[in-house]
């Protein structure tokens, strides 16, 4: 549940901290004080859209902070693990947006998106207010909400659909790859052909790069034997005055003459005796690569051959050796699954006519359950509908007709069934869509029987009503109030309210109000006390210019409604 708030820079709130209970919080005030900022706030850091119009003005930022109690909350537990955030009892959030238009989404000091911020808060907290309806309305969400309240004789059909619908799926991917019994012969020496390629090309890695470097020796040949030729010549060719070597051994027998006047000179004839060594090695290495770049046109030729094959077959079947592979593998399977006749096709011929009757029996079974749990709902929302003024309301669920099965190539993993709330208000009228035939006032008692029928089904502890009472009053507030009352006991309710019905039976009450100096307007809310209760519901009922006969009336209205509770 929402333990508390922090709002800074919202619109008229500078700064605002609140605290919210278990039960029922209603929240009150003048018209214009900014009852529509709290929600704008919650919604905020919901991670609903958000302009920077929503900014104080005069500010560069605004932020609202909320702390949630999650420990009965096993869905936010699962996410937050998926998140790979450290889980807690409690959970804070907190979200930024700058005058530029920059937001920045914090879960338990943890950096988030906007969609992982939206992903968790649909699991804490339910929003309803006056512009809230396109869900309740829209016709696509109806079979939803059904399947959500029948889940008990619903939701095994729907997982069994599920399972099916995949196997069929898989057949007809199978069959697809595969072919019909026309095409097994002929894909089969397909397969064949390509395996029998792929393997006598026999490409190995790095292959073609080894023989692009041949190739490019090769092609450079004459040029590479010359200046080979021309070092050999240098270190120890045929010219005994001009090689390095024939001269380094004339001055190793000159140093010889020498040498008994200086010791310094017999080492370094020792380091020319050593340096000839090792040219003549290199004059030997020389003379080997010589040897070996001779052209040799014919083998260029079967160079550029294997290049050529080498990338034929990239082109054909994988960029890279370890793709074409890849791709040897997946057709021999097929190769071998075909190989073994057409019987193997027959076989998935049958599974998918096997499995087109399986879904369809199982989607009949589905729908015959929605159609029982539809009247179910039915009964129970129009019984909430009666107690909410509405005694002759009907609702039923509409269904479409189940085609034959000779008439479908597949069926849906959610079934055959399309399905519309329809509605009617007034005795003799006959139901129709709601989009196209409930009012306003109609639309808030509709929503509340609803929720109050399917409160319990989404596991969310938090519900917030946005003057879920418009176009209420009278004995119908009253019976509003006892409903919110009501979901209250299992979970927590914020709403936001003109009725002093409401009000009176709140475990909780704030009130907000908007304040004004010569320089500023500001929003505030604030927790009342019993007696400023009793001036708050004065006021709800307009009794503000006869308050001696008002105020008796208010604390009658609380004490009634404190008697009201303990009965439910």
């Amino acid at each position: 549940m929402l333990t508390s708030l922090s709002v800074k820079n919202i619109a008229l709130i500078d700064s605002l901290e609140v605290e919210f209970s278990k039960g029922l919080n209603v929240l009150s005030g003048e018209t214009g004080a900014g009852k529509s900022i709290i929600i704008d706030s919650i919604n905020f850091v919901l991670g609903k859209r958000a302009d920077k119009s929503l900014i104080r003005y005069g500010e560069e930022q605004a932020s609202v902070t909320a702390f949630f109690d999650i420990s009965s909350s096993d869905k936010a537990k699962e996410i937050l693990n998926e998140f790979d955030i450290d889980i807690e009892d409690e959970l804070m959030i907190k979200r930024t947006m700058t005058i530029d238009g920059k937001n920045s989404c914090n879960i338990n000091g943890q950096k988030v998106t906007l969609a992982m911020l939206k992903q968790l808060t649909s699991t804490l907290v339910d929003i309803y207010g006056q512009n809230d309806s396109n869900f309740i309305l829209n016709p696509d969400s109806h079979l939803d909400i059904l399947d959500d309240y029948g889940y008990a004789k619903i939701g095994k059909l729907k997982e069994k659909q599920s399972e099916i619908y995949k196997l069929f799926k898989d057949t007809c991917q199978k069959l697809k790859e595969y072919g019909s019994f026309s095409d097994v012969a002929k894909n089969i020496d397909l397969y064949e052909y390509q395996i029998n390629e792929i393997k006598e090309a026999n490409i190995q890695d790095g292959e073609e790069e080894e023989l692009m470097a041949i190739r490019h020796k090769m092609n450079n040949s004459q040029s590479v034997i010359s200046s080979l030729s021309q070092a050999f010549e240098s270190i120890n060719g045929d010219q005994l005055d001009t090689n390095i070597i024939s001269l380094i051994s004339n001055a190793i027998s000159e140093l010889n003459k020498v040498s008994e006047y200086d010791d310094r000179i017999e080492d370094l004839i020792n380091r020319l005796d050593s340096a000839k060594i090792d040219l003549k090695d290199v004059a030997a290495t020389v003379e080997e690569i010589a040897d070996e770049s001779e052209f040799d046109p014919e083998r260029l030729a079967q160079i550029e051959e294997r290049i050529s094959q080498i990338r034929l077959i990239k082109r054909k079947y994988g960029s890279t050796v370890e793709e074409i592979n890849e791709y040897l593998e997946s057709v021999q399977e097929k190769y071998d699954f075909l190989n073994g006749g057409e019987e193997k096709i027959k076989d998935l011929e049958i599974d998918k006519v096997n499995y087109l009757k399986d879904m369809y029996n199982n989607a009949v079974a589905l729908s015959k359950a929605r159609k029982e749990v539809a009247n179910e709902l039915s009964l129970k929302i129009e019984k909430e509908l009666q107690e909410l003024g509405m005694k002759d309301a009907k609702f039923v669920a509409s269904f479409n007709e189940i085609p034959d099965i000779d008439s479908l190539e597949s069926v849906p993993e959610n079934g055959l069934d399309e399905m519309e709330f329809m509605f009617s208000a007034n005795k003799g009228q006959p139901v129709r869509e709601l989009t196209k035939i409930i009012s306003g006032g109609e639309l808030s008692r509709f929503t509340l029987a609803l929720k109050n029928t399917i409160a319990n089904l989404d596991g969310i502890n938090t519900m917030i009503f946005d003057e879920i009472d418009s176009g209420i009053s009278g004995h119908i507030a009253q019976v509003v109030a006892e409903k919110l009352y009501s979901i209250s006991k299992d979970r927590q309710v914020l709403a936001i309210t003109h009725l002093p019905q409401l009000a009176a039976m709140a475990d909780t009450n704030y009130l907000i109000e908007k304040s004004s100096d010569d320089k500023t307007t500001k929003t505030s809310l604030n927790i009342l006390d019993k007696d400023s209760l009793v001036n708050e519901i004065i006021r709800l009922i307009g009794g503000e210019t006869s308050a001696n006969f008002a105020k008796p009336h208010a604390i009658e209205m609380i004490d009634n409604a404190r008697k009201i509770k303990d009965k439910i």
